[in-house]
């Protein structure tokens, strides 16, 4: 019985081992939305996804009531959508127990969904759908989709769809309203406050049909296309004003652009300092899709009064740091504000349209009391304008806004920032792969092991010293990471579970911050994923966070270590780092190695690979003249396609020292003919002493010229090579010859090159005289040939 037992729960152990699958692929989440306060069951599809554990969300307002393993590419998730979700985006990824997803996306409207029928690409046979209803459609490859609606005279007829922001695949959705005569009431394709996406919105003009048209922008679609139509009498405004608030303090907002007439509401917006906060209008019991958001500041700001095109018309002048607000509301429409400012404040004048969906192409100009122009601004790096200003006097400045192009409309709102250059500290995770924006952006760290990660960290307006900080982890799993030396803008953070650490996850916060503790500069590691991004055109919808997700997975079946380097690499210098394999019984898949980072002016191939069956293998570095010296903590990863799918790991920390050479030495340049033998001299100035003798050898002499290497030892000042030449040696001025010397510290070789750039020039033989053969016949004694330096040195050496 007991035998019996053992062995039940031995196969019940393979087998729930073989049901586990590394590093699951989550490709589509299907339907791609529901209603708000209802239950949806949706399909993810994938590969490798077995055990699913979790679905994590990125914020609150949907619940999981049941996960279930439909097979390795299928998991089946009933979704509780609560009645006060927010509307919109809700970014998730998929936990399993070997690991987590990519980030994919669900929406949540308000209205129930409709599915498209086909054929409905016909303005004659369109298909009826209810009104207040969501389209769950697919634009094919020169598909036109139509669908009918019924209103009534004076109402409201809004569309919204949802295309490119499903975050699938590059989907340029364009949309009409069309009435009964097929005349287009409303068209869109790019919308700013969308972007890629697109909104229209009219006043039914009579009783009637109208029927709606949705296609790709260009006819280019395809069934990955997939969209979410908003169809009914939801407001749309395209712009909201101010597009600023003070956090906590009730403001009126005008909502513009509703094509019933502009409107106000009331809102108290929350957040941390210079963030986003979402406004969704509301009118007539429905909600817009989508927010339109506004900056959280505490600045004083001012709204603009017109007219103030002109220096006599500005409004209230504002002391900085402060703010102000517009609209440039006509074509060729110029805005002027007036600001004081103190001698010598470090300031930042920045506009912000377009990051806030605003149409404005804003040129942006400083101007003295006097009206002359002191900077001008179109676009910093991005296309809103930044001036930074250091003032010369205590005085008033004025300040020009207007558009690029010289348009304007209602919808063009911004904001003006005047703020102090105040010091500030972010990190990113960096982009893996070209394109793929996603690879490597979740930390997944296998049981008993190790994960290893860069970060990138920017400072802005100060050149500190930073320490990375886990404000949470998952339980039995800790973080390395080291202070970060001025000047150096990427490291790495380690990551270690124990072996019996729960497979768990979820999104942690992280804290970069000044390594001065009676600092109070910090940042977040912010989480940046594009979910659409295309090659030298840029990224057309990304969903950014300010917590990381961070998992413990089943543990992998091999360990990889990195020997510490017992000398450092000099510069200008080579090393061999030595990399092994612990594998599991029955593990012998190749593994891929790579050096994930490297201090300042250090090389090294790609990767290296160590073979099936292997467990070592060797990654040669190289260090520049312009290595970064010092003590720099290095590890490898490694990456194997196990039979349960691709799994990575890293080593533990070893520090890699890296120093000044040796010695260095200046060559004096050699000169012969073919054939001639000659000799090089070398003078040598030792940096530090060495033990012993060192090998020095001579490299990138031309073909047909040949040396045999030398030995020194901390006393040596001068080094001569013996060059033999060959008569077929090529003519010119050879000067790629440089030294590799090669001395030892406890046994082991510190290789490095000294002295590129030295010089062999070989000169053409000097032509036969005249009457040569009759001068052989009374041929002369030969004299002595006088002896050269080198052979003068050479001779009066004992």
């Amino acid at each position: 019985m007991i035998r019996a037992a053992l062995k039940t729960l031995a196969f019940l152990c393979v087998s729930t081992l073989s049901a586990q699958a590394f590093t699951p692929v989550l490709n589509a989440v299907l339907p791609r939305g529901g209603q708000r306060g209802q239950e949806v069951v949706v399909n993810l599809h994938g590969d490798r996804m077995e055990s699913p554990e979790e679905i994590i969300f990125l914020k609150p307002g949907i619940s999981v009531t049941s996960l279930t393993s439909v097979n390795a590419k299928q998991v089946k998730a009933a979704l509780k959508i609560s009645p006060e979700a927010e509307l919109g985006e809700y970014a998730l990824r998929l936990r399993c127990r070997g690991g987590v997803s990519y980030m994919r996306t669900f929406w949540v409207g308000q209205f129930a969904t409709t599915k498209e029928v086909e054929p409905n690409n016909d303005f004659g046979k369109p298909q009826t759908v209810p009104w207040n209803t969501t389209v769950a459609g697919v634009a094919e490859l020169e598909d036109v989709d139509y669908y009918q609606v019924q209103a009534k005279k004076g109402q409201r007829i809004s569309v919204e769809v949802e295309g490119m922001r499903l975050g699938g695949v590059f989907f340029d959705p364009y949309v009409a309203i069309l009435d009964g005569k097929r005349f287009e009431l409303a068209t869109s394709d790019d919308a700013p406050l969308l972007r890629q996406d697109a909104f229209a919105s009219i006043i039914a003009p009579a009783d009637g049909n109208y029927t709606i048209l949705v296609r790709e922008s260009s006819y280019e679609g395809n069934n990955r296309c997939r969209y979410r139509l908003h169809i009914g009498g939801f407001t749309r405004p395209s712009a909201i004003y101010p597009p600023a608030a003070k956090p906590g303090v009730a403001t009126t907002f005008t909502m513009i652009g509703d094509p019933a007439g502009d409107y106000q509401v009331t809102a108290s917006v929350t957040g941390e300092e210079a963030a986003l906060f979402p406004i969704f209008a509301q009118k007539d019991g429905l909600q817009a899709p989508s927010p339109n958001s506004v900056l959280v500041s505490s600045l004083p700001f001012a709204n603009e009064k017109e007219p103030n095109n002109g220096s006599k018309e500005v409004g209230p002048t504002l002391a900085a740091p402060c703010a102000f607000h517009g609209i440039i509301q006509r074509k060729n429409d110029v805005d002027w504000f007036r600001f004081s400012a103190k001698k010598g404040q470090n300031l930042r004048i920045q506009v912000k349209a377009r990051s806030l969906r605003s149409p404005l192409d804003s040129v942006l100009i400083l101007r003295d009391a006097k009206g002359k122009q002191i900077s001008r601004n179109d676009d910093q790096g991005q296309l809103d304008s930044i001036i930074d200003f250091k003032p010369s006097a205590d005085g008033d400045y004025f300040l020009n806004v207007r558009d690029q192009l010289g348009n304007g409309g209602p919808a063009y709102v911004y904001r003006v920032e005047i703020n102090h250059r105040k010091a500030a500290l972010s990190a990113t995770l960096p982009v893996a792969a070209r394109n793929n924006s996603q690879l490597r952006k979740a930390i997944v760290i296998p049981r008993g092991n190790r994960y290893a990660t860069v970060v990138n960290v920017a400072r802005r307006n100060t050149g500190c010293e930073c320490v990375l900080e886990a404000d949470s982890l998952p339980p039995g799993v800790t973080m390395s990471a080291g202070k970060v030396p001025k000047g150096v803008t990427s490291f790495l953070a380690f990551f270690e579970a124990k072996v019996d650490a729960p497979l768990s996850g979820g999104l942690h916060h992280f804290t970069i911050r000044d390594a001065n503790p009676e600092s109070r500069v910090k940042g977040d590691l912010n989480e940046v994923v594009h979910h659409i991004e295309i090659n030298n055109t840029g990224t057309f919808h990304s969903t950014k966070d300010r917590r990381v997700t961070v998992a413990v997975c089943e543990q992998a079946p091999f360990q990889v270590r990195l020997k510490h380097p017992p000398v450092p690499i000099v510069k200008n210098g080579t090393a061999k780092l030595y990399v092994s394999l612990v594998r599991d019984k029955g593990f012998d898949a190749p593994v891929n190695v790579v050096l994930p980072w490297k201090p300042a002016g250090v090389g090294s191939p790609t990767s290296i690979t160590i073979a099936k069956g292997k467990t070592e293998g060797v990654y040669e570095i190289n260090a520049n003249g312009d290595a970064a010296l010092g003590a720099h903590r290095i590890c490898v990863t490694a990456e194997a396609t196990t039979k349960s799918g691709p799994v990575m790991v890293a080593s533990a920390p070893v520090t890699l020292q890296v120093s000044e050479p040796f010695l260095s030495v200046s060559m004096e340049m050699a000169s012969t003919t073919p054939g001639q033998n000659t000799s090089l001299l070398c003078k040598l100035n030792h940096n530090r002493a060495f033990s012993g003798e060192a090998e020095v050898i001579l490299h990138g002499l031309p073909h047909g010229v040949k040396t045999v290497p030398k030995k020194i030892t901390a006393k040596t000042r001068e080094l001569v090579f013996d060059l033999e030449v060959a008569s077929d040696a090529p003519k010119g001025n050879h000067n790629t010859i440089f030294c590799q010397v090669l001395p030892k510290q406890g046994g082991h070789v510190i290789p490095h090159n000294i002295g590129q750039g030295g010089t062999l020039r070989i000169n053409p033989p000097p032509p036969k005289p005249k009457g040569e053969k009759a001068a052989a016949t009374t041929k002369k004694p030969a004299t002595k040939k006088p002896l050269s330096r080198l052979e003068q040195l050479r001779q009066s050496k004992p």
